[in-house]
């Protein structure tokens, strides 16, 4: 495989300004994004970490950083990649307003180099499961 880039796309009952808080807002991301809590100050070129702990036992840290940042519409952001620390994931998050839906696209380009392929693996399984909970977040189920 050439390239490994994950893409998925989900319709969401909620206005986008529902779903951005809920990709922004820490409180909310705890609940979906496998016990995590993101954190910025929102601004291209700053800072965002995920952090938490899977079954509280296991921490998690994920750090990058802000690449475009519009407000109801797009967040993209890198991750530095665990097994290779030299090689960055980058994330797209694109909101869009349809028929009363928010609809959701992400893009995950996991990199290239060592772990690739595991990497785009375990990323095509883990945003089957953020997006699971992030609409039982925003459509008010959880």
């Amino acid at each position: 495989m050439d390239e490994f880039v994950v893409r998925k796309t989900i319709s969401l009952k909620a206005e986008p300004s529902e779903v951005w808080n809920a990709l922004t807002n820490p409180e909310k991301t705890k609940q979906y994004f496998f016990n995590c809590e993101v954190f910025s100050d929102w601004e291209v070129g700053s800072t965002i970490l995920f952090t938490g702990r899977l079954f509280l036992i296991k921490k998690i840290e994920l750090k990058g950083q802000i690449v475009q940042f519009e407000p109801n519409k797009l967040l993209k952001y890198t991750l530095q990649n665990e097994d290779d620390p030299d090689n960055f994931s980058t994330v797209t998050d694109e909101l869009t307003y349809e028929n009363g839906e928010t609809i959701l696209s992400i893009t995950d380009d996991v990199g290239q180099g060592k772990g690739a392929e595991d990497r785009y693996k375990r990323s095509e399984k883990g945003w089957d499961s953020i997006l699971k909970g992030l609409k039982e977040v925003v459509e008010g189920k959880l």
